[in-house]
């Protein structure tokens, strides 16, 4: 005997697996990236986008880390040098580095530049790391299948950070 069976109750059922894929996707799913050498991770739902650097203008009087500011599609971005920030060490331009914007839902036209970009990194794949120490802005410390360590960014920390915000020359 066969079993009745609803076309409408199957599509509905189906977009909402899809759906629910979805979002589990995008929750884990993460940028990474390269500063001073070391692996880093920041969440999709933290940038809008990642474009090369575009010509920069400097801020007289701000610090070093202060790039300056960009003009991005007719919008003004203020550009910081994620690893001279973090570290004390300028990023070496080339023709790898990247700006990762800001999500404007964090509120700031801000641009990080990084050395490269490392494609997406599905976080269930890492593993934590808990014996690494967390940097400053970090959220967590993970490594992968091959060994490598994974640092996550929190942007929105960073952002909201004094010492951050502060990038006039003290």
């Amino acid at each position: 005997m066969s079993k009745h069976f609803s076309l409408k109750d199957f599509q509905n059922l189906l977009t909402q697996r899809l759906q629910t894929a979805s979002k589990q996707s995008a929750d884990n799913s993460r940028l990474g990236f390269r500063v001073c050498g070391q692996n880093w991770l920041v969440n999709l739902a933290e940038i809008n986008e990642v474009l090369p650097l575009p010509i920069t203008l400097p801020v007289p009087g701000a610090r070093r880390w202060f790039r300056g500011v960009a003009n991005i599609r007719g919008n003004l971005y203020a550009v910081s040098d994620l690893g001279d920030f973090l570290f004390g060490k300028p990023t070496p331009e080339s023709a790898s580095n990247r700006l990762l914007l800001a999500h404007s839902k964090l509120g700031v036209n801000s641009a990080l530049l990084v050395e490269q970009t490392l494609g997406l990194r599905h976080r269930s794949l890492l593993s934590p790391n808990n014996n690494a120490a967390l940097p400053p802005f970090a959220s967590h410390c993970f490594q992968d299948a091959e060994g490598a360590n994974w640092t996550e960014i929190q942007m929105t920390t960073l952002l909201t950070d004094a010492s951050f915000l502060m990038a006039a020359e003290a």
